[in-house]
C-alpha cells in the first residue's frame, strides 16, 4: 500500500513541478474556457483538476471500518463516481489499506467546496479526518480548485 501511494504521490508531485516551472496560465479572454490543469499533493492525498475533471484520491483501509464521505455545497460542482482500491503490493495481507477516488464534474460557473470526510457509521467522533476542496467553475470548467 504505501510503495503503491508513494509511486502515485511521487508521480502527482513530478507533475506538480512541471505544471509550476511552466506555469498554469488561465485561458485568453478572447478563447473558451478550457479551465487550468490544477494539480496539488497533501498530506493523505492529491488532487487534480482538467478541464471540467476534478479527481480527489485519498489514503484509505476499508478493513477498519472507516470509509470516506463527500458531500457537496453549491451547484457548480457534480459528483460523477467513487471507488475504493485495496493495495494489490501487499500480497493479500489482512488490514492492508488502499486509495479511494472520488471524480467529479464542473457544471456552469459558480463556486462550490466539496467536504470529504474519514469516519465509521456507527461513531461519531470529533478526530474524524476531513478534507475540504475548495472550487471555482466557469463556463463548465474548474479554474480553481485548492484544498484548505
Amino acid at each position: 500500500m504505501k510503495r503503491f501511494v508513494q509511486v502515485v504521490l511521487g508521480g502527482m508531485c513530478a507533475v506538480a513541478l512541471a505544471a509550476f516551472l511552466a506555469g498554469c496560465a488561465a485561458p485568453a479572454a478572447d478563447s473558451p474556457a478550457d479551465g487550468k490543469e490544477i494539480d496539488s499533493v497533501f498530506d493523505g492525498g492529491m488532487l487534480s483538476c482538467e478541464g471540467g475533471k476534478m479527481i480527489v484520491v485519498l489514503d484509505a483501509n476499508a478493513t477498519t471500518g472507516y470509509e470516506w464521505k463527500s458531500s457537496i455545497e453549491g451547484a457548480a460542482v457534480k459528483a460523477a463516481g467513487d471507488e475504493y482500491e485495496a493495495d494489490t503490493t501487499s500480497d493479500g495481507k489482512a488490514g492492508a489499506g488502499g486509495v479511494h477516488t472520488f471524480t467529479y464534474q464542473a457544471e456552469g460557473s459558480g463556486e462550490a467546496t466539496v467536504t470529504l470526510t474519514y469516519a465509521r457509521s456507527w461513531e461519531a467522533s470529533d478526530s474524524d479526518k476531513t478534507v475540504v476542496v475548495k472550487t471555482e467553475v466557469k463556463d463548465g470548467a474548474f479554474v480553481e480548485a485548492s484544498v484548505q
